[in-house]
């Protein structure tokens, strides 16, 4: 297959391939005719297209990572600790800055383009409405790429907000259990969001791999809604059930608080932190969607197919 030839790049490297957003991307990339190289810490397909290769890699694993990178111009850094994933403010740090500065360090020897996902909650970070392991990781795993792209490094960053999809298993703790129907208690309908699919999330870093420019940052945020609208958007157009009740933030938050307390003794790690869910996180991103040339999708044609 012939790359596309209004592409810049030709042989794409992603790391954290098998997940909710580095699926998407290797099928559009492979879709539009991209050599592909999929990295995971695990082995398997996991809905990779065919023509795609899958490695087993540790983004950890400096010289492992170098290896499997090979002549890739392009490298589309995914893999990241989140929660639920990672148990430890050091492990956030060890996947998400070291991690990091591997890919970097990768990229400069290969000679290879840079997109990093990054997230909104660096905003909420530095603007300190948000102070986890998380929100702080991912802020310095920013500034170590912002240092590299100052010192030559063609890199740039887009900023997802809240991603979800529409395949089960891949759409999202939220959305995931809608698909299943186990979503039975809504927590913090009031609060506000700004939903991407994983798709048009997956059209946007292709495009900054294209014409993104060095250093720049880039906010993927579709329009905002109430958690509770969104919900009821989904379930209207994919015709699900909704959950049968809705409590408000400020009361799931006292349990959600507990849950991290007890940690220690119950080693569950609650998927969203308290701070998350008090805080807003309604994004603008309509300036990404003009500078990269994209659209978003609409709930309707997302879930109405």
């Amino acid at each position: 297959m012939v790359a596309n030839p209004s592409y810049s790049f030709k042989h794409a490297f992603v790391t954290g391939a098998t997940g909710i957003v580095g699926v998407p991307l290797c099928r559009t990339l492979s879709a539009d005719g991209v050599q592909v190289t999929a990295s995971s810490r695990s082995a398997g397909e996991y809905g990779l297209p065919e023509g795609v290769e899958h490695v087993s890699r540790d983004i950890l694993d400096l010289q492992g990572l170098d290896d499997a990178v090979g002549d890739s111009d392009v490298i589309f850094h995914v893999a990241a600790a989140v929660h639920g994933s990672a148990k430890s403010h050091a492990e956030f740090e060890r996947m998400n800055v070291q991690g990091t500065k591997n890919v970097i360090q990768v990229a400069e020897r290969n000679g290879a383009k840079l997109v990093h996902v990054s997230s909104v909650n660096v905003e909420g970070f530095r603007t300190g409405e948000l102070q986890d392991s998380y929100a702080s990781t991912k802020s310095r795993a920013e500034e170590l790429v912002i240092e590299a792209a100052n010192d030559g490094l063609d890199a740039v960053i887009v900023r997802p907000a809240t991603v979800f999809g529409n395949e089960s298993g891949r759409a999202g703790l939220l959305v995931d259990r809608l698909l299943k129907g186990t979503l039975k208690v809504l927590p913090a309908p009031s609060r506000k969001i700004s939903p991407v699919w994983s798709v048009d999330l997956a059209t946007a870093l292709v495009r900054a791999a294209r014409i993104g420019q060095t250093g720049q940052t880039y906010t993927v945020a579709g329009p905002t809604f109430s958690t509770g609208d969104f919900v009821d958007a989904v379930c209207r157009s994919a015709g699900l059930k909704g959950p049968l009740v809705s409590i408000p933030g400020w009361i799931f938050a006292v349990p959600l608080q507990l849950a991290w307390w007890c940690r220690p003794v119950t080693r569950w790690i609650p998927p969203v932190s308290v701070e998350s869910l008090r805080t807003r996180s309604s994004h603008d991103g309509a300036g990404a969607a003009r500078e990269l040339g994209f659209e978003y999708s609409t709930i309707e044609e997302i879930f109405g197919r």
